[in-house]
């Protein structure tokens, strides 16, 4: 095998124009595959950061009616009105589902790395004396410990002020909104909502912080403090709209919500319900995936383009090396080496070109992945920011390299067959006979005869 190689690349340097043209179209290619699935990692990384971070944690606890929105609903977690977490007119077995839930907690502490029970309603924010209201707020109620981990984690990062302020009435908004409605810090503003027994409540408000645009979803949020908003919406103690539990291990969260929402149901109680936060939207944890796919499908039918018409340059390139190849059969090589040869030239033209992608790519992937690319706060904010921070995996230069290699067989195989399986007389006076390859392959030589007439057409 190792003289083979050795011709291999003797051909490759001895051509190195076709070499060039044919590395160039290969890095092209390659550096596609590399970048977009960098991009789709970044993808992956902002929008899990979020949904994880603020939205649901590992396993999500929420109430009966949760389980009546379709999970592709993107604004599951988001917006709770069109379905009012809990009823008041089963308190009793309300309490119970809470009381159930906070001793299998205690049972469980040890894959427990935190629980954050919150407050998670629509509400509307009124300014200037009234006359102009907002109604695409989430309210949201945070505590010192759940403020403190959206920080650590940077889910959220502040652009002025503070996410939770020791002013019980204060408030924080997203710098799109503040934009949108032309608010500021210090601005005075009067919360108003419908509250689970159909009442009506308003407190006034003190904007004392504004918090760097994420994801669209995620600039809707008005992060207020827990108690301030229990009293607004009249909660009884114990009562929360969506309790997200943080585990230890990730990949216990499946079994942790199987388990979870096994002991809330136990009694014939479905008030109170459980998911890991696979279950809880089908949209944010594949999102990333799907659009990888669809890079990865797009520049995959780009290459069959392309292989397509570097087929025919290897197939030209080919005739007019029959001779060549001829004088290699003549002296003992066997069609599989002969094959092997054409089949090396490519392939290792390919590693060459998807090593100096690899390298280059990286180099733009580190420097995006320090400086983010700016997305802004348009559609593609949706993609998990105004700044998306593409990163590169092993995996994915394994993927790269899959496809590189199927893209070699896929220019080669057809070509190269049809040669290796001429008479070696006809290779040697370059003339090209049509030859069944596969017909000859499994049931021999006499299988794949053509006869032809003085026009050399197949009669």
């Amino acid at each position: 095998m190792g003289i083979i190689a050795k011709i291999a690349l003797r051909n490759i340097f001895a051509n190195r124009r076709r070499s060039i043209l044919i590395g160039i179209v290969i890095f092209i290619c390659a550096f596609l595959i590399l970048v977009s699935n960098s991009m789709a990692n970044g993808v992956e990384f902002q929008v899990l950061k979020g949904y994880k971070n603020i939205q649901c944690a590992h396993v999500i606890v929420g109430w009966e009616n949760l389980k009546k929105v379709n999970s592709s609903d993107a604004t599951r977690l988001l917006f709770l009105t069109s379905n009012p977490s809990f009823e008041l007119t089963k308190d009793a077995e309300n309490q119970r589902a809470i009381n159930t839930l906070n001793e299998f907690l205690e049972k469980n502490k040890d894959k427990v790395d935190g629980y954050y029970p919150s407050i998670r309603r629509s509400i509307s924010i009124l300014y200037n004396g009234g006359e102009v209201q907002d109604s695409q707020f989430s309210l949201y109620g945070l505590n010192a410990k759940s403020s403190k981990l959206m920080i650590d984690s940077k889910a959220m990062s502040m652009y002025k002020g503070e996410l939770l302020s020791e002013d019980p009435n204060a408030i924080c908004i997203s710098k799109q909104k503040a934009e949108e409605d032309k608010l500021n810090l210090g601005d005075k503003v009067t919360l108003e909502s419908i509250n689970p027994d159909g009442s009506r409540g308003t407190l006034d408000c003190t904007i004392k912080g504004i918090y760097a645009n994420g994801a669209g979803w995620d600039n809707m949020y008005l992060f207020i403090n827990e108690d301030t908003a229990k009293q607004l919406m009249k909660y009884k103690d114990g009562y929360f709209d969506l309790g997200r539990i943080s585990l230890k291990n990730e990949s216990d969260a499946s079994e942790f919500a199987k388990d979870l929402d096994a002991a809330l149901i136990k009694d014939g109680s479905k008030v109170l319900r459980a998911e890991s936060y696979l279950q809880a939207s089908k949209l944010y944890p594949t999102m990333s995936k799907s659009l990888k796919g669809l890079c990865n499908l797009f520049i995959l039918i780009f290459l069959v383009v392309i292989s397509i018409g570097l087929r025919s340059s290897i197939r030209m390139n080919l005739f007019e090396r029959m001779r060549e190849f001829g004088t290699l059969r003549a002296i003992g090589y066997s069609r599989r080496q002969c094959f092997s040869i054409i089949f090396l030239e490519v392939f290792f033209l390919s590693i060459i070109a998807l090593s100096i992608a690899c390298g280059i790519a990286a180099v733009l992937v580190n420097m995006l992945g320090k400086s983010g690319v700016y997305l802004g706060t348009g559609p593609l904010s949706y993609f998990g920011g105004e700044r998306l921070y593409p990163s590169m995996k092993p995996m994915d230069i394994s993927t790269t390299f899959g496809i590189i290699t199927l893209f070699t067989l896929l220019s080669t195989v057809s070509p190269a067959l049809k040669l290796c399986y001429q008479n070696i007389t006809n290779i040697m006076v370059k003339n090209m006979k049509k030859v069944k390859v596969w017909r000859t392959m499994f049931f021999g030589e006499k299988h794949s005869k053509v006869k032809y007439d003085g026009l050399n057409k197949a009669v």
